[in-house]
């Protein structure tokens, strides 16, 4: 990772650690561990919440496992220190190694382990955030040490994520020992969050039925925090001619995609409903800002009847995106209806809307169903055939009228991120989260359930 070693990054997060000196009793001690890089956009939001959650009585310290890629970036790097460091949080990120990827995996969990072990006790931490089933793992070892209380993040049903990537096969052992993992961390956890209302629902299911078979059992305190979305980054804004003119979109209408492309996107079923549009708005071009193999995105849609000049990809760095959604007129996803896919967050739902822009995806798929209750606000579509998506092509040509997004519509797509996605809600959601574990009993006590979360 160039001039960056591993030690040496970890080495100087410990040492913008601050001092514990005039600590006083009901202080929270707070160690957010992320399974990935506070550098990748969805991280970052997540600190900005986290920063936003803070006052006099909260520090906090941030362990996180970046890519050699980012870290690379000396530029982006040093600006996201100085930030953090201006927010009062220590950041002490280590490099994720990827293979051989059970021994990368086993050595990312003792790096990450020892980095928050060392945190834990200078800082004297009661409190772990732990992002992600690894950091999980993490902060179950941190709990076990020191007795700091747990806050397990989900951010979705990875084993089940896991088979339909490809990552395991159904009854594997990876896959039953990922499982064994799920039932310990949410046993362990003393508070839970998950990314959606359809995920805590699914948790609720599993905590009834076990309950019919172990009387007593506690309900454990779940949390729904939505992926929050920075609106001062996303928001409406005029159409950005420089990036229109220097991709040829200036008579374009645009309507796209942001972010992954894997096995759980239906693309061919996405690129389908942009050939049907296009039927209808020969000015059609598809823009998918992503960072894949762009030869793979292409023959997809050219399977879904698109030519090459109606689709552009583009790997658009991640203070770049709120430009090119200014150009958008129709955000379109499609994922696979599953039982992880209810878990799934979509920050991508809260970036589209924030910024203006209707949103087409299909129904089964993690809060779509409730974010999305006017059509002014987008299209959800319940059935993904040929004829359900013509059909739909037809009934989204009224969002599609004009030169840009209607007024109306914007308003409606902002009023729906602010009530869904706002950085200052999740910020308030974990802040009351922390209050309630920092005043919870230790020694042994009998812990309540928090109060008034949920």
């Amino acid at each position: 990772m160039g001039a960056f070693r591993d030690s040496e990054l970890m080495a100087r997060g410990l040492l913008h650690e601050r001092s514990m000196a005039g600590d006083r009793p009901g202080r929270i001690h707070l160690l957010y561990v992320s399974s990935h890089g506070l550098m990748e956009p969805a991280g970052r939001a997540q600190v900005v919440a986290l920063a936003h959650s803070q006052r006099r009585e909260i520090e906090v310290s941030a362990v996180s496992f970046e890519t050699r890629k980012d870290l690379a970036d000396e530029r982006r790097w040093i600006a996201l220190e100085a930030e953090l460091r201006g927010r009062e949080i220590s950041w002490a990120p280590l490099v994720r190694h990827r293979s051989p990827p059970m021994a990368a995996a086993a050595w990312n969990l003792l790096r990450g382990t020892w980095a928050s072990g060392t945190i834990a006790r200078r800082q004297q931490v009661n409190v772990v955030h732990a992002r992600g089933y690894s950091a999980g793992l993490i902060g179950l070892v941190v709990k076990a040490a020191t007795g700091a209380r747990l806050v397990f993040e989900m951010r979705g049903f990875w084993p089940e994520e896991g088979v339909e990537m490809g990552r395991f096969q159904p009854r594997s052992l990876l896959y039953r020992a990922a499982k064994r993992l799920e039932r310990r961390l949410l046993a362990s956890a003393d508070h839970v969050v998950v990314l959606t209302e359809s995920a805590k629902a699914i948790l609720r299911e599993r905590e009834a039925e076990f309950r019919l078979s172990s009387p007593g059992v506690r309900e454990a305190p779940i949390t729904v925090v939505h992926c929050a979305v920075d609106l001062e980054r996303f928001h409406p804004r005029p159409r950005d001619l420089e990036i229109a003119r220097r991709h040829g979109l200036e008579s374009s209408l645009v309507i796209g995609n942001i972010g992954a492309f894997n096995k759980r996107y239906l693309a061919l079923e996405m690129f389908r409903f942009a050939f049907h549009v296009k039927a209808h708005r020969p000015d059609l071009r598809f823009v998918y800002l992503t960072g894949e193999n762009p030869d793979v995105v292409r023959r997809i849609a050219r399977d879904a009847g698109l030519e090459d000049r109606d689709v552009l990809i583009v790997h658009a760095e991640a203070e770049d995106v709120p430009r090119w959604l200014s150009l958008f007129r129709l955000g379109v996803f499609f994922l696979r209806p599953s039982y992880a896919a209810k878990a799934s967050g979509l920050a991508k739902l809260g970036e589209f809307l924030a910024a203006g822009v209707p949103v087409v995806a299909n129904t089964g798929v993690g809060d779509v169903d409730r974010v999305i209750t006017s059509e002014r606000g987008g299209l959800v579509l319940s059935g993904l055939t040929d004829r359900d998506l013509s059909s739909f092509a037809r009934k989204a040509l009224p969002l599609l009228e004009g030169d840009a997004v209607p007024d109306e519509v914007r308003r409606v797509c902002g009023t729906i991120a602010s009530e869904h996605f706002a950085l200052s809600d999740a910020a308030r959601r974990y802040r009351t989260i922390y209050d309630s574990l920092a005043s919870l009993p230790h020694s042994g006590e009998e812990a309540p359930i928090a109060a008034g979360v949920g």
